[in-house]
């Protein structure tokens, strides 16, 4: 229990990086749009867990069949809850089939155009509007909203069943949004700005954006917790800590501790007891008196020990030292005094408001590359393309930028700097050459980076600095023949064994930094990102004091809020037909299960494909579609490794676990362009005990310098053993490491969201 939990009925964990600043809010829950009524559970029988199962029988897998339901936006409490779980005769309801590679989005389209055809709903087209119809499906206790357009269905995490013919089926519920108590919605929302201090309503305008999608997806770990929480353990969890015994008070340790003890105002009486005594002592005490003094009281009740005019407790097997309010008061010479208290008289642990329906939990699982991959494939069994398939350079076309007014002591000439940002290393970066600053600024030529697409890794981000050039003079840039191109065209890498692996320092001598801002180029969906953009940059900061955080700033996503005064910086990404998307594995093999479990973070889906050559609108439709004749992608599996007799991989888990203060600095001379690389590190760290580690070193790995997620996985799950006082130790710099996350949800905010609510 943390110490602020006294005040905290539901805790939610969010980064708000238009600020550039952490925000911690502390909320009685969240406010939805669709916070209305969710519909009682449905179960289709003979379910089917995973998409593992799914492939180990038999039938088609290429077709799934949806059966959906059509029901009132009606409140929870008026649905009957005991509803049995077959389809409701008395909801109009519609049966389609689609091939499993299509979206949520063409999955709406499909039971729009049903509907219509079956003349069954009033409004069929308001179905394909997501701000007026969502998608609900039951799985186990919870309604689950699919929410992200883009998703695969095939991913779904829902209960799957067989008809006769051995087809996939899932029911589905389509139900209109309700808009909640506007006044209640309106009170919440004070509520939660007062606390954070910032209004995230303003912030929250897109339904998939990164904000929103975040904290629709938090809300699955902490009812989770909320859940599965012990309510009076939690209301009763003691302040204790395992510090050793301060110097002044070893002498009460020989010495007899006088504690008066209170009941319902019917009794009190004082005692003396070993510091090194339990509660349960206290308790047996307790009961002794009461029965010599004939004190009736509910032996069949609960009690626990609360100190009187406190929110503090005693529970639990700690002597009563290790109790933070003991030693204080020992300090402070004063009198111990405790009340026993009924568990029924103790403030009952509820939710006011009503939440989300919750994510489904494989959104942005796209399946692996073999799914993915276009060798082999027509046009139209194409739907979106693996990141690894691309073979060609990443590039950017920097269009220009302009400001509303001039600052008043201007250079004379500018350049702009692209890098590509993993963590806090520049892995590659090129400059544009310089122009004559003004207040409008064109450049529209084409900067070339040495990193193939197919070596982006998750997180990684496109950075602009706009520098000042010295002496009118062009900075040091890469040969004018790979660097820069004007209007040229999108060509596939001849050579994908160039050096684009190879990171690349930052430019020696560059001028000084005026403004920057950053792009992540795999969302948090993720999908790479595409086409025109327009980014408001920050100003370096000239003063000191604000030069502190700079290092941790210049990482952020965010964009200047400020866009009436701000720097604007227009640049262009090659645009696709299809969208291009980061997979989860190489080959369904490598597999890792649901998402859902334990502390994993949800990614999600949708966008971009690289068998276009043109940066202009491109068409799926016309020829078929031709996979490009590059070099396969393969990956090497670590398979040898998990082939090796358990003998040894024991012993060398143990003689690894001798080199643990050394895993930060081997760590940060891995390639993590190399994805063979990668799958290496990855393997050795799923083998790796986090508790193994020192807690020194998992916090090194929670800085700037490790973005990978497994990284952070592994140094996150060493903190879980940690005992409240040592997280309280570094609390602190736990939620200021939230800002250096690529991404809002991460194995970090959600175990300060559990811990918080454990």
């Amino acid at each position: 229990m943390l110490s602020c939990r006294s005040i905290i009925l539901n805790t939610l964990f969010f980064i708000n990086f238009n600020s550039g600043i952490l925000l911690i809010c502390l909320c009685f829950s969240q406010i939805s749009m669709a916070a209305a009524a969710l519909p009682n559970r449905t179960i289709p029988p003979y379910s089917v867990d995973s998409l593992t199962e799914i492939r180990t029988h038999g039938g088609s897998e290429n077709n799934l069949k949806f059966i959906c339901e059509f029901r009132p936006g009606t409140s929870p409490l008026q649905i009957p809850a005991d509803e049995d779980n077959s389809v409701n005769r008395d909801y109009e309801s519609v049966s389609v089939i689609l091939p499993a590679q299509c979206t949520i989005c063409q999955l709406r389209l499909r039971i729009c155009m049903t509907a219509q055809e079956q003349n069954c709903h009033p409004d069929p087209f308001a179905i394909l509007n997501p701000e007026k119809y969502i998608l609900l499906y039951a799985r186990g206790d919870d309604w689950y909203e699919a929410h992200d357009d883009f998703q695969i269905i095939k991913t779904l995490d829902i209960p799957w069943s067989r008809d006769g013919s051995q087809c996939l089926v899932a029911h589905i519920v389509a139900q209109p949004l309700v808009a909640c108590d506007s006044e209640q919605k309106k009170t919440q929302q004070q509520c939660l700005t007062y606390l954070i201090g910032h209004d995230l309503e303003k912030e929250a305008t897109d339904r998939l954006s990164e904000l929103t999608f975040t904290r629709r997806k938090l809300a699955s770990p902490r009812r989770l917790e909320l859940r599965n929480r012990d309510e009076v353990l939690y209301a009763t969890e003691p302040w204790v800590t395992h510090a050793p015994i301060p110097n002044e008070l070893e002498e009460w340790l020989n010495r007899k501790l006088p504690v008066t003890l209170h009941y319902m105002n019917r009794i009190s009486f004082s005692i003396q007891v070993d510091l090194k005594a339990t509660p349960d002592v206290l308790f047996q005490v307790f009961k002794m008196v009461m029965a010599d003094q004939h004190v009736e009281y509910e032996t069949s009740e609960q009690l626990v020990l609360k100190v009187s005019g406190r929110e503090e407790f005693l529970s639990g097997e700690n002597a009563l030292i290790d109790f933070l309010w003991v030693r204080q008061c020992l300090k402070a010479n004063q009198d111990l005094h405790f009340s026993v208290v009924p568990v029924s008289h103790l403030a009952a642990d509820s939710v006011i408001f009503v939440d989300w329906p919750l994510i489904d939990g494989f959104s942005g699982q796209f399946r692996s590359h073999d799914d993915l991959s276009l060798h082999g494939k027509d046009l139209d069994d194409i739907f979106m393309i693996s990141l690894w398939d691309c073979n060609r350079r990443f590039r950017v076309k920097l269009l220009g930028f302009d400001i509303p007014q001039l600052p008043s002591n201007h250079p004379h000439s500018v350049y702009v700097e692209a890098s590509i940002l993993y963590g806090g290393k520049v892995l590659c970066s090129v400059s544009s050459l310089p122009k004559h600053f003004a207040d409008e600024v064109l450049w529209n030529e084409w900067l070339e980076f040495d990193i193939l697409l197919r070596d982006l890794p998750r997180g990684v981000k496109l950075s602009f600095t706009i520098n000042v050039s010295a002496s009118d003079v062009s900075p040091t840039t890469k040969d004018s023949a790979s660097t820069l191109s004007r209007d040229s065209k999108v060509s596939m890498d001849k050579d994908s064994k160039s050096s684009a692996n190879r990171p690349t320092e930052p430019q020696k001598g560059k001028g000084k930094v005026l403004y920057f801002v950053n792009l992540l180029l795999i969302d948090h969906r993720s999908a790479l990102s595409q086409g025109p953009y327009t980014l408001h940059m920050w100003s370096y900061p000239d003063l000191e004091d604000r030069a502190i955080t700079y290092q941790a700033d210049k990482l952020s996503s965010a964009t200047n809020p400020n866009i009436e005064e701000s720097m604007a910086i227009s640049f262009l990404l090659d645009r696709y037909s299809f969208p291009v998307v980061l997979p989860n594995t190489f080959s369904h093999n490598e597999g890792s299960g649901s998402p859902t479990s334990g502390l994993s973070p949800d990614k999600s889906t949708a966008s971009t494909q690289c068998t276009s050559s043109s940066t202009d609108s491109l068409s799926p439709h016309g020829k078929s579609f031709q996979a490009p004749k590059t070099d396969k992608v393969t990956l090497r599996s670590p398979s040898p490794v998990f082939n090796t007799k358990g003998d040894c991989l024991k012993r060398f888990r143990e003689e690894s676990v001798q080199y643990g203060s050394n895993l930060p600095h081997f760590l940060r001379n891995i390639d993590w362009l190399d994805r063979k690389v990668v799958e290496d590190v990855h393997w050795l760290l799923g083998l790796w005990d986090p508790g193994e580690l020192d807690v020194h070193v998992a916090l090194e790995l929670l800085s700037m310098d490790f973005p990978d997620e497994i990284v952070r996985k592994v140094a996150v799950q060493r903190l879980e053993s940690l005992p409240n006082d040592d997280v309280l130790k570094y609390l602190l710099q736990l939620v200021q490491t939230l800002k250096v996350e690529p991404y809002h949800d991460s194995f970090l905010a959600r175990y300060l969201i559990q811990r918080a609510l454990r």
